[in-house]
């Protein structure tokens, strides 16, 4: 019943070039809202921009997503693996001996 009403909660949002302000009221669907803006600041922030990076998307092939599906948890599995195998091969290539990879993973359903 409180979901999208201003009234028990919503998040301040503003146009930086034009000072233009929406209130942008909670719902069911973006209850973790405000951590999601405040991690993302924060890995802007105190991370991404102090060192070189890049970004890497792996997908899943059709025939396979039907088992992710059925089963979450093979999400989880599958993202380790990427992130092994990317920071092995990082590691191998990296200009200096003292290079550290690191990851901030995301899965989209």
């Amino acid at each position: 019943m409180e979901c999208g009403d201003p009234h028990f909660g919503f998040a301040r949002v503003k146009c930086t070039e034009c000072q233009h302000e929406n209130l942008l009221p909670f719902s069911c669907k973006r209850r973790h809202l405000k951590r999601v803006v405040e991690f993302g600041a924060w890995l802007c922030e105190e991370v991404l921009k102090a060192v070189p990076h890049r970004q890497w998307v792996f997908g899943i092939a059709k025939i396979l997503r039907k088992f992710f599906m059925t089963d979450r948890r093979l999400l989880c599995k599958l993202s380790r693996c990427a992130w092994k195998v990317l920071s092995l091969c990082l590691a191998e290539t990296a200009a200096c001996d003292d290079a550290r990879a690191g990851a901030a993973v995301a899965v989209h359903t």
